[in-house]
């Protein structure tokens, strides 16, 4: 049984081959494919072409084209609900990189779990060999069939204050509201503003009264820099 918050190793994922293009590929003979594996072929030429300078014609492929993608093995963090990963085919997963060195700053607002689009994750040999976090920008659904476990009885999944710490992320991540940033924009309208950090991490409120045309300062409290308007009921 699988479990949100697992780590599984060795995950295929797919990337494009080119970040800023897809490269699709056609048969030498026009069939699709898919169509020609089912023939019997494994092989043989195909034509590839430039998502960017070549129009594809897409109201004649409703079922899409075949693209050249690269396919990585990756250790992800399982993001899925427990329960939709027993009910489901595909399931939510995250992939996981080790933090990099270099920047100390950055790597310790990663471990404090201050950026919003990643996970930490302490290292946990033999399956992370050094200090990682869990990408939530490059999310992928993707089929059971494809799971793997380093052992077939051994779990190496988060604890339950991990897994509460888990959930708070992704809310956070795909919940989080429209926000105005200290040093960059300035107040809409008059009125009351409210620290997103202290609210969501600290669970207290940090006001920020406005005039119209004002700027938005840094948080006294936590030194955040995003500030949403209190929107008081009619």
């Amino acid at each position: 049984m699988l479990y949100q918050g697992e780590v599984l190793v060795d995950m295929p994922l797919l990337s494009m081959a080119k970040e800023t293009r897809w490269l699709w590929v056609e048969t030498r003979s026009g069939r699709p494919i898919d169509v020609a594996l089912k023939q019997g072929g494994i092989g043989g030429q195909v034509y590839v072409h430039d998502s960017k300078q070549t129009e594809i014609k897409w109201a004649e492929c409703p079922e899409g084209v075949f693209a050249i993608g690269r396919l990585s093995k990756l250790p992800v963090l399982i993001l899925s609900q427990t329960c939709d990963i027993q009910s489901k085919t595909f399931i939510q997963v995250a992939p996981i990189f080790p933090i990099p060195p270099g920047d100390e700053d950055y790597v310790q607002r990663v471990k404090r779990g201050e950026l919003f689009s990643v996970f930490p994750l302490q290292e946990h040999a033999p399956e992370l060999a050094q200090d990682s976090y869990a990408d939530f920008e490059l999310i992928q659904a993707v089929h059971k069939g494809y799971l793997k476990r380093p052992d077939p009885d051994k779990h190496f999944r988060l604890g339950q204050a991990q897994i509460l710490k888990l959930q708070q992320a992704v809310t956070r991540y795909f919940g989080r509201p429209n926000a105005f940033d200290a040093g960059t924009d300035k107040a809409p309208r008059t009125g009351t503003y409210l620290c997103i950090r202290c609210f969501y991490s600290h669970g207290r409120v940090t006001n920020l009264n406005l005039e119209k045309g004002q700027e938005f300062a840094i948080c006294p409290n936590c030194k955040e820099t995003k500030w949403v308007p209190h929107l008081k009921p009619h």
